[in-house]
């Protein structure tokens, strides 16, 4: 009896390490925002129940601190969302557009 093997192109170009890295950073792709649209994010108590990790940088929120808060909800540290938001408009976790005047 036989063994066939089925040869998936797909399955055997797939690279989890790749899938899981953000790209090259493309100085020519910057996002130009200001400190002031990322000051003007709603401050939130991080010790409230279900945030307790900043997913940016994967640091716990010290008790008193607040996080800022993107339009979609979702609370990150005031430096973190900040830099993140120089390179990426959108949600380090769901994607939705942090920043309605760009793209």
């Amino acid at each position: 009896m036989a063994i066939m093997s089925i040869h998936c192109p797909i399955d055997m170009s797939f690279d989890l390490d790749d899938s899981l890295t953000l790209p090259p950073q493309d100085p020519g792709r910057r996002i130009e925002t200001s400190t002031a649209l990322v000051i003007d994010m709603p401050i939130i108590d991080a010790v409230a129940p279900g945030i307790d990790v900043c997913s940016v940088c994967m640091e716990c929120f010290r008790p008193g601190e607040g996080g800022k808060q993107v339009p979609c909800g979702h609370v990150y540290h005031q430096t973190c969302i900040a830099e993140w938001s120089v390179h990426h408009n959108s949600c380090p976790l769901c994607r939705c557009k942090i920043f309605q005047d760009y793209n």
